[in-house]
């Protein structure tokens, strides 16, 4: 809407045609992030004489100077930016804050989450370092292992080790059950075949066992290497979990011979006792033979705990070390 303003007219800022010299529109309502059309592009409106031109203010006719920038940013900043960082910053601070001065800590949503995630971190701390205990407490338990689990065992059947049938003891056969036919008994006998004894288990079970009878019997093991035989191991059940609480079937005395094949001499690599109430697996050494390499072991029991009727064996086990 184009008005003509007496205040203009008298300071004599219409032409002769009575058009003014600069035309503003003017709007009802304000625009916040559009600057005004004057701001973005000066505009000079073109005059007829030179009287029209003439200076009015001490600024040429036309000239219209664009306002500060910065006027406008600030105005900005100060209106609406300011209002709202104030209490972001101090949402964000006041935790620290009352923290250093040792007041309470606010009970507000940010502070929640968080403790939220302080407890979340503190919980995989947690978890990290009972791992790393876990793991140190294994290397300790590898530390603390008995000789016979850190080093290769010769006598194991999955690793390439057989009994050698002809020169090992019969099988104790153990009656399970019987038949009656025209008064007649016919019982039925289970023998446990003696590869259970070289099959390398770590835990013994009651009944898992060879046996041969009597007192007195021999097992020969056909090894998987050709080794100076430098220590074996005896395993047999405990009294903890023996369903009589002893253990008279156990051997006592036995001896090791080493051949250097099967039809060889057997040659003695020591004599050995059993102890009752030891460990279950017990380890005996060998003194050194020199040169002499053992591809056969033979175990020869003299003699077991107190039963006369049959001796088992639930595990055996050769060490030694590889010829150079």
């Amino acid at each position: 809407m184009i008005r003509k303003s007496s205040r203009l007219e008298s300071s004599g800022y219409y032409r002769s045609d009575g058009q003014p010299v600069i035309s503003y529109k003017e709007t009802p309502y304000r625009k916040l992030w559009t600057r005004s059309r004057a701001q973005q592009r000066p505009r000079r409106v073109a005059t007829d004489n030179a009287k029209d031109d003439a200076p009015l203010s001490g600024s040429p006719v036309g000239d219209v100077r664009r306002a500060p920038r910065r006027n406008g940013v600030l105005r900005l900043a100060r209106n609406y930016l300011i209002p709202i960082c104030i209490p972001i910053v101090w949402i964000l601070c006041e935790p620290f804050i009352r923290q250093m001065t040792g007041g309470p800590a606010p009970s507000n949503l940010l502070s929640g989450r968080g403790n939220e995630l302080l407890e979340e971190v503190y919980g995989k701390y947690n978890e990290l370092k009972a791992l790393l205990n876990s793991y140190e407490e294994l290397m300790r338990k590898d530390d603390k292992a008995p000789l016979w689990a850190t080093i290769p065992n010769y006598a194991l059947q999955s690793a390439g080790a057989r009994v050698l049938c002809s020169a090992t003891s019969p099988s104790y056969k153990v009656k399970t059950s019987y038949m009656s036919i025209l008064g007649l008994e016919w019982d039925f006998r289970k023998a446990v075949r003696p590869q259970v004894v070289i099959e390398g288990k770590s835990e013994l079970n009651p009944g898992n066992c060879w046996a041969f009878a009597g007192q007195r019997g021999n097992l020969t093991v056909s090894l998987s290497h050709a080794v100076h035989v430098t220590g074996v191991t005896l395993g047999h059940i405990a009294k903890s979990i023996s369903p009589t609480g002893d253990i008279p079937h156990a051997p006592k005395e036995f001896s090791v011979y080493g051949l250097e094949s099967a039809e060889s001499p057997a040659v003695k690599l020591g004599s050995f006792k059993y102890a009752q109430n030891g460990p279950v697996f017990q380890n005996f050494r060998i003194a050194d033979k020199g040169a002499f390499v053992s591809t056969h072991v033979m175990l020869s029991v003299h003699s077991n705990w107190g039963d006369p009727t049959y001796t088992c064996l639930y595990s055996f086990k050769v060490h030694g070390r590889l010829p150079s």
